[in-house]
């Protein structure tokens, strides 16, 4: 069984006392990517990728020629002003950067649409606000459907690639924040199966020579088939046709604002079409000498 990729926010204390890990780190400043980027290869670690969360616009963000290479997750209030971010069209095409766009601003499905017909790879971050499902569904037929070429849009694609009708596909891998493929910890070492689990000091292990014995731990366990829960309902998200790759992350707010069931429904054949056309297009592949 494959390790976890660890999750945590920056610090180099505990950078240092990781070996032979994957790692997620989350920065709190831009002046902070280059030195956490040698810290984690230092170490002899892998880096899976550099996240900043930036409550500013695109347009403000200082991007660096030194950033070329180093995988980042940049999440952002809004493009800003279009006409600085097209100055920096050149270098942003060249990173290895996905952009995420809040659901809570309306204008940032447009700005998803640009920045992908831009050839920037970007994703949508699901905010607090009551979310446009119809506007979420025109910018999902762009991201499957379209066309003409254009970057991948988030989470879209990830559920296009990894669809299986069989078992469930969990958009939050996208975001960092899936139990099976991440585990988050702290400079104490504390360790969390989600950031939510984290911040608000639900536990399962403590140190970081435990984190390998997290399969074995019964809240692990626990955690990975909480989904169950929903199958216990008479009605609500079990009952929805999209279920397998929802998984309930919007039962709370369903019943007021249902548009996520056509939503789903929706990417979930479009995911089914993704499929048949890369099996249509896929090339027959002979052996080499």
């Amino acid at each position: 069984m494959r390790d976890h990729i660890l999750v945590c926010q920056f610090d180099e204390d505990l950078v240092r006392k990781f070996h032979n890990q994957r790692l997620v780190i989350i920065l709190s400043d831009f002046n902070q990517v280059q030195q956490a980027h040698k810290l984690v290869n230092d170490c002899q670690n892998n880096l899976h990728c550099l996240v900043i969360d930036h409550a500013g616009s695109l347009a403000s963000v200082p991007f660096h020629e030194k950033w070329r290479g180093i995988p980042l997750a940049l999440f952002v209030s809004e493009i800003g002003a279009f006409k600085e971010v097209m100055g920096k069209l050149p270098l942003l095409r060249d990173l290895n950067i996905r952009i995420f766009l809040s659901t809570d601003n309306k204008e940032n499905c447009t700005g998803l649409h640009i920045l992908a017909s831009l050839g920037i790879d970007c994703g949508v971050s699901f905010g607090e606000k009551e979310i446009d499902w119809e506007a979420m569904n025109d910018l999902m037929t762009y991201s499957i459907y379209g066309k003409v070429n254009h970057a991948s849009i988030e989470p879209f694609q990830f559920i296009a690639r990894n669809y299986n009708p069989a078992r469930l596909t969990d958009l939050s891998s996208v975001y960092f924040d899936n139990p099976y493929t991440y585990i988050h910890i702290d400079k104490n070492e504390n360790i969390a199966l989600t950031a939510n689990d984290l911040k608000e000091g639900k536990f399962i292990l403590k140190g970081i020579e435990n984190v390998h014995k997290i399969f074995e731990d019964e809240k692990y366990q626990e955690a990975l088939n909480a989904w169950q829960k929903f199958l216990l309902k008479e009605n609500g998200c079990a009952y929805c046709q999209a279920w397998r790759i929802c998984i309930g992350k919007f039962s709370e707010s369903a019943d007021k604002n249902p548009g996520c069931r056509q939503f789903f429904t929706d990417l979930m054949e479009a995911a089914d079409h993704f499929i048949s056309v890369q099996q249509k297009n896929k090339r027959k592949e002979v052996w080499q000498p």
